[in-house]
C-alpha cells in the first residue's frame, strides 16, 4: 500500500471510528431509556387498572366464565375504555386485559378473564383460555404479590413489553391480574431511527475528511504518482508514453531521463518486432513445407477420388487457415464443382447435419474467378470479391452469397496442373483466418506460395486416384453391360450410403482422424465392387424378368464367390476389403445368409480359396464392411425401381429395415441408418436413378449454380 493511500485511510479512520462508537453507545443508551420509560408506563397502567377492579367481580368471572353476566360486561366496558384511552400518543398501549388463576393447567398459571379485543375479532380470547406467553429466559409469568411487575413476552401475535398488577381480595389473596402490553418492536424501531441518523452523520464526516485529505495529499504527491504510473506502463511495454516535463527542479531532470529511456526502448521494440515477424515468417514457411511433404505422403495413400478431393480441400484450408473453400475438376471446357466446405454455414445447420452443395458446372471461359485460373493456369488472389474493378477479366456473383446468408471477402484460386502443364481442376479458398480463428484481411504472399506447392502434390494424387477410379469403373461397366438396369447408379448409391453408415459407426466407436479416413477410402471402392461377380452369372438368370426358381436362385448366389475370386491373388488392403464385401454382403446377422453355409461348393466354382471363414457366419463374425454394404444394398434395392418391382415409398422401406434389425441386419447399423437419414437422402439425390455414371468423373447435365463460390 502506497504512502498516499495510507495517509488517506488513517484520516478517514480517525473520523469514522469515534463517530461510529458514539453511534453504538447512543443506540444502546436510547434503547435502554425508552425501555425503562415504557416499563414504568405499563406497570403504572396495570396498577391503575387493578385498583379499579372489584375483587368480587373478577373472582365471579373467573369461576363462571359467563360473558353475558353483569360482572363480565361491566369489566369488559371498563377494559375497552382504558384501552381506547391509552391508544393515543407516541407510545400507544396495544392490549389491556384481566387474568385469573388457571383452571386449564396453563404453564403461566393464568387464564384470560376479560380481553380488550372486540368479541367478534379473531384475536379475542374467551374467558378460561390459557394464557401461555413464550419466554426466552424462563417459564411462566412471575408476579409480585405486593407491587406491579414487568416482563418481556413473545407470543403468537408478536413481542411485547408487558406490565402486570395483582388484584387483591378483602383477605389479601390474589384473585386476578391486570395486564397491559405495548409493542416491543416500536422501541427497537425508534432506537434504529436514531442509530441510522447517527450512522449517516458518521459517513458524511468520513467522506468530508477523506475528500479534504485526498485534495491535500494529491497536491503533494501528484508528480511522484505520475512518475510511478509512467514506470509501470513502460514496464508493461507501452514505450510510446512520455511524461510532461516540469519547468525546473530535480523532478524535471528525472522526467527528462525517463523520457529518453522510453525513446530508446521504443526503438529497440520496433527492431525486435521486425525481427520476430521475419522469424515467424521463416518458421511458418518451413512448417508449411514440412506439412506439405507429410500431406503428400498421406494423399498418395488415398485411393478413392471422392475422399481424396474432400481431404485435399480440408488440408488446404488447414494449411493456411481459411473459413471455406471448394475443389473442382476440369471436364473439357467446364469445371465440375462437387466438394464444398464452409465452417460458417455448417455452424448454422441443425445438429448432426452439415452444409453441402449440388454438383455445379462452371464454364472455364465464363468470366468466373476459378474459370479464369483454369484457363490461364495462373493463381488468382482477390482481396474483396465485392470490389473487383470492372476492367478485370473476371467477376464475382454476389447473388449466391445473398441466398445463403454468407459474405465472401478474400478469394484465392489456384489451378491444379500436371507435370506436363495440363489443367485438371482448380482449388479455391475463401476468407482467411488467423491462428486463433479470427478473420484476416487477405491471403498473404506466403499463403499463395504454400498453396501452389500443395496443389502440385494434390494434382499427382488426383491423377493416381483418377486412374484407380477408371479401373474400378471399367469393372463396374463390365457388370453393367450384363445388367444395365441396376448396376450403374445402384453401385454408386450403395458406396455413398456405406460411407455414411461407416462414419456413424466410427463416431460411436471412437475411430477418428486418418484411421477413419483410410477406412472410408477403402470401403467406398470395395462397396462399388460388391456386385461385380454378376459378370459370371448366365444372362438367362441375370436378366430373367420373373421370379427365379430355387436352382436359378442358387446359381445367382454364386456371384458373391465369383466376385471375391477376382481379388484372391493379391494381398493389398483394398483386395482384402473387396473380398470381404463381395463374398459376405449377403450374409445375415442371424446366420441364415450365403455363401457361408455352402462354401465348399462355391470355392470349387471360384477356382480356389478366397479366405472363407467357415460354414456359418452370423453376428459380428461377419466382416464390418460386409455388414455395412448389406444394409446399404438392401436399402437401395427397396428404394429403387427394378425390372421385377416398383420402388417402395420411404416409409415402407424404413419399416422393412427396422423389422429386420437383429435378423438380417446388424441392429446397430440400422440405428445409424435412421440417425443419418438426412445424409442418406442427400446422397440419393446426388446419385439419382437417372444417373448412369459417377458424377465426379463424367459430365453432369445440370447447369444450375448452387454453391458458395459465387461463380456463374
Amino acid at each position: 500500500m502506497i504512502l498516499r493511500t495510507k495517509i488517506k485511510l488513517a484520516a478517514v479512520m480517525i473520523a469514522i471510528i469515534p463517530t461510529a462508537g458514539m453511534c453504538v453507545i447512543g443506540y444502546w443508551s436510547s434503547l435502554a431509556i425508552l425501555r425503562h420509560g415504557l416499563q414504568e408506563r405499563v406497570q403504572a397502567l396495570a396498577a391503575a387498572v387493578a385498583a379499579g377492579v372489584e375483587p368480587e367481580m373478577i373472582a365471579a368471572v373467573g369461576e363462571s366464565h359467563d360473558i353475558n353476566s353483569p360482572q363480565y360486561e361491566h369489566l369488559e366496558e371498563m377494559i375497552h375504555s382504558v384501552t381506547a384511552e391509552n391508544q393515543r400518543g407516541d407510545d400507544p398501549i396495544r392490549f389491556v386485559y384481566l387474568l385469573t388463576p388457571t383452571h386449564q393447567g396453563a404453564t403461566s398459571g393464568w387464564d384470560y378473564a376479560v380481553d380488550s379485543d372486540p368479541r367478534q375479532s379473531k384475536a379475542w380470547s374467551a374467558p378460561g383460555t390459557p394464557y401461555d406467553p413464550t419466554h426466552t429466559d424462563r417459564k411462566g409469568v412471575v408476579i409480585s404479590s405486593d407491587r406491579p411487575s414487568f416482563d418481556y413476552v413473545h407470543d403468537q401475535q408478536g413481542e411485547w413489553l408487558s406490565g402486570f398488577a395483582p388484584i387483591h381480595s378483602a383477605n389479601g389473596g390474589v384473585v386476578g391480574l391486570a395486564a397491559a402490553d405495548i409493542p416491543y418492536q416500536d422501541i427497537v424501531n425508534q432506537a434504529d431511527h436514531f442509530f441510522e441518523l447517527a450512522l449517516a452523520l458518521a459517513v458524511l464526516c468520513a467522506g468530508a475528511v477523506g475528500f479534504a485529505a485526498d485534495r491535500m495529499i494529491n497536491r503533494l504527491t501528484a508528480p511522484v504518482g505520475e512518475i510511478r504510473t509512467f514506470i509501470r506502463t513502460v514496464g508493461e511495454g507501452e514505450f510510446s508514453r512520455r511524461l510532461e516535463k516540469p519547468a525546473n527542479g530535480e523532478i524535471a531532470e528525472v522526467v527528462g531521463e525517463l523520457n529518453e529511456m522510453a525513446s530508446k526502448l521504443e526503438g529497440r521494440e520496433r527492431l525486435a518486432k521486425e525481427n520476430l515477424t521475419l522469424a515467424k515468417n521463416v518458421t511458418r514457411q518451413a512448417d508449411q513445407l514440412a506439412a506439405i511433404a507429410q500431406i503428400d505422403l498421406e494423399l498418395n495413400k488415398i485411393q478413392d477420388i471422392d475422399i481424396l478431393m474432400e481431404r485435399i480441400l480440408g488440408e488446404a484450408r488447414r494449411l493456411i487457415g481459411c473459413d471455406a473453400g471448394s475443389v473442382m475438376l476440369r471436364e473439357g471446357d467446364n469445371l465440375l464443382l462437387t466438394y464444398v466446405q464452409n465452417d460458417t454455414l455448417n455452424n448454422k445447420m441443425p445438429l448432426g447435419q452439415r452444409f453441402s452443395a449440388k454438383s455445379v458446372r462452371i464454364p472455364v471461359g465464363g468470366g468466373s474467378i476459378s474459370g479464369y485460373a483454369a484457363m490461364t493456369g495462373e493463381s488468382v488472389v482477390v482481396d474483396d470479391a465485392y470490389e473487383i474493378p470492372a476492367d478485370r477479366p473476371f467477376h464475382f456473383n454476389k447473388a449466391v452469397d445473398q441466398t445463403l446468408g454468407y459474405r465472401t471477402r478474400s478469394v484465392l484460386a489456384v489451378p491444379l496442373r500436371t507435370s506436363t502443364g495440363k489443367n485438371v481442376g482448380v482449388l479455391q479458398l475463401l476468407n482467411p483466418l488467423d491462428e486463433n480463428g479470427a478473420p484476416r484481411a487477405n491471403f498473404s504472399r506466403s499463403d499463395v506460395e504454400a498453396i501452389q506447392h500443395f496443389a502440385s502434390a494434390a494434382t499427382v494424387a488426383l491423377e493416381r486416384a483418377a486412374l484407380t477410379r477408371s479401373l474400378v469403373n471399367r469393372m463396374i461397366k463390365m457388370a453393367e453391360l450384363r445388367d444395365p438396369s441396376e448396376t450403374g447408379p445402384h453401385v454408386h448409391r450403395v458406396a455413398a450410403y456405406s460411407v455414411i453408415l461407416y462414419e456413424g459407426w466410427a463416431k460411436r466407436h471412437g475411430v477418428q482422424g486418418h484411421a477413419m479416413e483410410h477406412e472410408r477410402d477403402v470401403l467406398r471402392i470395395a462397396a462399388r465392387l460388391h456386385d461385380v461377380g454378376k459378370v459370371a452369372i448366365p444372362d438367362a438368370i441375370l436378366k430373367k424378368p420373373g421370379r427365379l426358381t430355387a436352382d436359378e436362385y442358387s446359381v445367382m448366389q454364386e456371384h458373391t464367390v465369383y466376385g471375391a475370386g477376382l481379388f484372391r491373388d493379391r494381398d493389398s488392403v483394398l483386395d482384402r476389403a473387396a473380398i470381404d464385401v463381395t463374398l459376405h454382403h449377403h450374409e445375415r446377422w442371424d446366420g441364415g445368409g450365403y455363401p457361408g453355409d455352402r462354401d465348399g461348393e462355391y470355392l470349387a466354382k471360384a477356382g480356389g480359396s478366397v479366405g472363407l471363414a467357415g460354414n456359418t457366419m452370423k453376428g459380428e463374425t461377419i466382416p464390418l464392411f460386409a455388414r455395412i454394404v448389406s444394409v446399404a444394398d438392401v436399402y437401395d434395392a427397396l428404394s429403387s425401381k427394378r425390372q421385377y418391382k416398383e420402388a417402395w415409398p420411404e416409409e415402407r422401406v424404413l419399416a422393412e429395415m427396422k423389422v429386420n434389425a437383429g435378423r438380417q441386419f446388424d441392429p446397430e447399423l440400422i440405428e445409424i441408418l435412421f440417425e443419418q437419414l438426412a445424409e442418406i437422402r442427400l446422397a440419393a439425390a446426388r446419385y439419382g436413378a437417372g444417373a448412369t455414371e459417377d458424377p465426379v468423373v463424367t459430365s453432369a447435365k445440370s447447369t444450375t449454380v448452387e454453391s458458395t463460390t459465387g461463380e456463374s
